[in-house]
């Protein structure tokens, strides 16, 4: 399994999952848990905000995302099932855009899934099934997660899985920097505290800061004879 990273570690490429492991992944995952990972890959969740979804969520091209499972969901003496998001008081809510084919998964499961009534909301991943707890947890999910990618073939040369579901949001950033997204944008997509996170953890991988640093340090130091003749004149 990947290394533990501390908050604002630079990812590493190697660790940010392909377009083609992202389809694997998807296609393995257990019918009822599919989804998260178009919500991680495609949003930006975290997996337990992911869990935590429920149907006031949708609204018409994004999430209004309010609310995360909490780490003790799955035990049935839980009081609080849901909690605030990371970085964020009970009050606050992150809106998150959603691509086509996200708002599209999203209904094909709920036509498949339908929600159950938990805690006063309409959670999408309520286990149906009997003595398997209130909710799935990031802990829990583990399971599903490690399953797929082994049936998947995404597993290291020791058979283990070769990425955690939080690679999905590297995924999401990588994508989305890579085509041109502002990293404030990002940031505030992701829900991080402040845009220092994402750039410590995302920002050498802006294509463009590449290409305008080495166009910069061309001109500067071997400029083009044309812009030479200019500043001698």
């Amino acid at each position: 399994m990947p290394p533990i990273k501390t908050a604002g570690a630079a990812v590493d490429p190697d660790e940010i999952p392909t377009l083609a492991e992202v389809y694997a992944i998807a296609a393995a995952m257990s019918d009822q848990y599919r989804l998260t990972v178009w919500l991680q890959a495609g949003a930006g969740l975290r997996i337990s905000e992911a869990l935590g979804l429920t149907s006031d969520c949708q609204r018409e091209g994004f999430l209004r995302l309010r609310r995360q499972i909490s780490a003790k969901a799955n035990q049935g003496d839980c009081v609080t099932r849901f909690v605030p998001l990371k970085h964020r008081t009970a009050d606050e809510y992150r809106d998150v855009p959603t691509p086509a084919f996200l708002d599209q998964e999203i209904g094909n499961h709920l036509k498949r899934w339908g929600t159950v009534e938990v805690d006063g909301v309409e959670a999408l991943f309520a286990p149906r099934e009997r003595g398997k707890g209130k909710m799935p947890t990031a802990s829990t999910y583990g399971y599903h997660w490690r399953k797929a990618c082994v049936a998947a073939g995404v597993v290291t040369p020791d058979k283990k899985p070769k990425y955690t579901a939080h690679s999905l949001r590297h995924f999401f950033a990588s994508t989305a920097l890579a085509n041109g997204v502002p990293i404030h944008e990002v940031s505030r997509w992701l829900g991080h505290r402040n845009i220092k996170t994402t750039v410590d953890t995302y920002g050498h991988l802006v294509p463009e800061a590449w290409d305008r640093c080495r166009d910069v340090m061309q001109q500067a130091l071997r400029p083009s004879p044309v812009r030479a003749v200019a500043v001698a004149a």
